[in-house]
């Protein structure tokens, strides 16, 4: 202990500033990034997260030249300062292994604040991974979605990339972006970082990401630009892409990869999560009630009176959801005490996800 010892009444207390993950300031949803770092700088014989809200230190844990590093600029750039970083190791010369990738995200699993995951590779195998913690976490209460970058070489070999992931929790980015200098990126990773930048600074789940611009300083334009015939195609079959206008680069539509339901055998084709607000607004009503009735029945008696008052409050902060135009028609239908464990409730509820606009059809007649 470096506090001195006295024999003085009082409080005293020793503190030390830390880079590892406690808690974030700021307005945006948390970020986690899975990344390769330089092993010349990141000398830590062990795997595990680091709250990062400026560039610099970034460069001086990982490396200036990292993936890492460079996942980090273009959120901090665009403006996200609430950063869960873990670092992908490769104990053996070259790139790391999917089994090096699946212990940083184990790692990244334990964190409570991310809502949003982005990694460095544009692996399919690892894109499953990513997909399967996403699907893990959500489920324990810890909902997070996530944004990949890919390459491919017609837009059916897009498609064909998002075709096994099928999930409302991810999506691939199939526009690869030009380097300021004019030549192209390999692949679509730093503009899905950067979409997923957006993605976490719109505060509001049900608000598109569509028409937003990316910022200029990142990237000269766009390598590989589609027609209309080929952006039908691209969202169909499950790739979000961008459009640029005067070398300026937009969100064209926010998709994910869920295409089909896999639920039912055979599957049949379904567009219920196709949209990425879909699962970003049922994490926010889930996750929101959930707080909401913790903390206003943190400690009381199981009686039917006590039910009535966690149903009345349900109602209550759903209704406040619809007023926001999140969600449409909440319906909390049902509550009621297990019967075999009466310090249980469960309350039963339903609603509808305010969903984009998309597109308006203009039906004219000039009369003459």
């Amino acid at each position: 202990m470096s506090i001195p010892d006295t024999q003085r009444v009082g409080v005293f207390s020793e503190s030390q500033v830390s880079k590892e993950v406690m808690g974030f300031p700021g307005t945006c949803w948390p970020v986690g990034i899975v990344a390769q770092v330089d092993k010349s700088v990141y000398t830590d014989t062990t795997t595990k997260a680091y709250a990062i809200q400026v560039l610099d230190d970034a460069i001086s844990t990982f490396g200036k030249d990292s993936e890492m590093t460079k996942l980090v600029r273009i959120m901090t750039i665009s403006g996200v300062n609430k950063l869960v970083c873990v670092p992908v190791v490769a104990e053996t010369d070259g790139s790391p292994t999917v089994n090096e990738y699946q212990v940083a995200l184990d790692v990244l699993y334990n964190e409570e604040a991310v809502k949003i995951v982005i990694c460095d590779s544009a692996d399919a195998t690892i894109h499953m991974k990513v997909r399967d913690h996403c699907d893990k976490a959500s489920l324990n209460r810890k909902e997070r979605r996530a944004h990949a970058g890919a390459t491919a070489d017609s837009i059916s070999a897009w498609t064909a990339l998002a075709t096994p992931i099928n999930s409302g929790r991810l999506t691939i980015w199939g526009s690869i972006p030009l380097k300021t200098d004019g030549t192209k990126y390999e692949n679509s990773v730093y503009l899905a970082a950067a979409c997923a930048a957006q993605d976490a600074l719109e505060l509001d789940p049900a608000m598109p990401l569509h028409n937003l611009e990316l910022p200029r300083e990142l990237f000269g334009g766009l390598y590989n630009r589609f027609d209309d015939a080929d952006l039908e195609a691209l969202y169909a079959g499950g790739i979000a892409a961008c459009r640029a206008v005067n070398g300026k680069i937009y969100i064209d539509r926010w998709v994910t990869t869920y295409t089909k339901d896999d639920t039912v055998n055979p599957a049949v084709p379904d567009d219920k999560y196709q949209e990425g607000t879909v699962a970003k607004i049922k994490d926010y009503i889930d996750e929101g009630l959930r707080n909401r009735l913790a903390t206003l029945h943190p400690r009381v008696k199981a009686s039917l009176s006590a039910m009535n008052e966690v149903k009345a409050d349900a109602v209550n902060w759903l209704k406040i959801q619809e007023e926001k135009e999140i969600i449409e028609s909440p319906n909390v239908y049902k509550i009621e005490r297990q019967p075999d464990k009466k310090s249980r409730f469960h309350v039963y509820y339903n609603y509808g996800a305010v969903l984009p606009l998309n597109t308006i059809f203009l039906h004219g007649k000039a009369l003459v």
